[in-house]
């Protein structure tokens, strides 16, 4: 999670490449974001930041929906509106297929 100023209130996801020094946000005006979950490509990527972020992300009109975003890019890719509100910082956990009881 990040903050996009003037709060200081997690409304925004961040990456930051400690080799460069640079960092991509990704920030909505009056949205909060929780914190995100990667998920690589199926079968495995060439870089560590090969696959999606997922993050539930809390809406100004009071309802949730789950943002998905490139996690090399940060870019948006889909986001599916949900017909209620997710509190916000909930927290998920992923887990393989073959982990699953």
């Amino acid at each position: 999670m990040a903050a996009a100023r003037p709060t200081n209130i997690g409304n925004a996801l961040a990456k930051h490449d400690l080799v460069t020094g640079c960092t991509l946000m990704w920030h909505e005006e009056g949205v909060m974001a929780a914190e995100a979950t990667f998920l690589p490509t199926p079968g495995g990527g060439t870089a560590e930041d090969d696959g999606v972020l997922l993050s539930i992300v809390m809406s100004r009109t009071g309802t949730s929906f789950l943002l998905i975003l490139d996690a090399a890019s940060m870019l948006e890719l889909a986001r599916a509106e949900l017909p209620y509100a997710v509190p916000y910082r909930f927290h998920g956990a992923f887990l393989p297929f073959e982990a699953t009881p």
